[in-house]
């Protein structure tokens, strides 16, 4: 890390370091937070303006969705899917249902990795009720979200206890090195505070709050997908959203390269408002992206209902389509013993989603067992980020 690129308005100090290799260099150790900021900029209000509307008009429509649990879930399966993708594990959102469906990955596929994002997510929007969201909640979830990994190199569930560089090594390479280890528990400890008071926007100390986790960098592996796991999970847990529908990895993923740029800059050239400006619009971006792909599955899902009619339908059948809503991924047995019924009975019903094309006729079969995906809703949530969101956004 090159020590000049800091200016003097930096928000935080160099300090000399020694990786594990004995390399010499300079680390840098962010302020604690909140930081001195003006937030009178007329630029900076009418973002913050727009991304609160945004949100809130996308609370409004989760309010008005008669079954939300059908729907959300899958927008957390996308964001487990980019998400990772940022930080270089790949998979995609048909391979992740699948492993949801059966639990049985790829050979030589991320689809556990990816798998452990969700588990993570789960736990932290159920513990963060009973505990603040902080250094023990981190540790919690970062447990979960390293299962199956090289424990010696990630040791899940504890803060790191060496130095770690963001880039190439060694650390005269290096993009960026966060603090050592030797601050981190103190920087949490901050940022937990921080998080739990109620003195500045929401979206504000949310954009903040991201910075400084990242910068501070708590553990080997795993920060960016835990520290963008977070802001869905802060948002429900402070009631701005009723639903987690909100995540920015598609946004973040998109615009890869400035993401990393804006969170430097904050670092080197005390660039706050840029940075600001950058998560805001990627909240207001997001935001509406959101709102039209709800209104696209909630139309696909009525539509459904819609053509399964006649003599030969039951309410099962309806009842299949929903639960495809939750998992676009099903097999006869899964549907024997969601509905309770005999295999020959799921057998048909299966054929007639088919039929329908709700269900993709080709199947994936894991050990011994065929399993359908649902295509057009899959692709329905795979879509890139929609045109329309991104222009009314900017």
């Amino acid at each position: 890390m090159d020590p000049t690129q800091f200016s003097k308005d930096a928000p935080g100090r160099l300090v000399e370091a020694t990786d594990a290799l004995g390399n010499r260099g300079h680390a840098f150790v962010p302020n604690l937070v909140p930081p001195d900021i003006d937030y009178g900029s007329r630029e900076l209000r009418l973002a913050l303006s727009r991304a609160d509307r945004a949100l809130a008009r996308l609370d409004g429509i989760a309010r008005q969705i008669e079954r939300p649990d059908l729907l959300f879930r899958n927008y957390l399966r996308r964001e487990a899917v980019l998400s990772s993708k940022i930080e270089g594990t790949h998979t995609t959102l048909a391979d992740l249902v699948l492993y949801e469906a059966t639990h049985v990955g790829k050979p030589g596929s991320d689809d556990e990795v990816v798998g452990n994002y969700l588990a993570a997510f789960d736990y932290g929007r159920a513990r963060c009720t009973e505990i603040p969201i902080g250094r023990q909640l981190f540790n919690e979830m970062h447990e979960i979200l390293m299962r199956g990994t090289d424990e010696l190199k990630t040791t899940p569930g504890r803060l790191r206890d060496c130095l770690v560089v963001i880039g190439t090594p060694p650390m005269a390479s290096a993009r960026f090195v966060p603090p050592p280890e030797l601050f981190v528990r103190e920087l949490l400890e901050n940022l937990e505070a921080y998080l739990s008071l109620e003195d500045e926007p929401p979206l504000i100390k949310l954009a903040l709050a991201h910075y400084q986790f990242e910068t501070i960098h708590p553990y080997r592996d795993g920060n960016g997908r835990l520290g963008r796991l977070l802001i869905s999970m802060w948002l429900q847990r402070e009631r701005i959203l009723t639903e987690p529908m909100l995540y920015l990895s598609a946004y973040f993923e998109l615009r890869q390269i400035e993401y990393y740029e804006r969170l430097l800059r904050v670092s080197t050239e005390n660039a706050w408002l840029d940075w600001l400006m950058f998560f805001l619009d990627g909240v207001e971006t997001q935001s509406v992206d959101a709102a039209a792909r709800t209104q696209r599955l909630v139309e696909l899902r009525a539509r459904y209902h819609r053509i399964l009619t006649g003599r030969r339908v039951t309410q099962n059948i309806h009842r299949l389509v929903d639960e495809l809503f939750k998992i676009p991924a099903m097999s006869i047995p899964m549907a024997r013993d969601f509905l309770g019924i005999t295999y020959p009975a799921a057998r048909a019903l299966i054929e007639r989603l088919v039929e329908a094309e709700i269900l993709n006729a080709q199947t994936v079969s894991v050990r011994g067992t065929a399993y359908y995906t649902a295509g057009q809703l899959l692709r329905a949530l795979d879509a890139p980020m929609e045109q329309e969101a991104v222009q009314e956004a900017s």
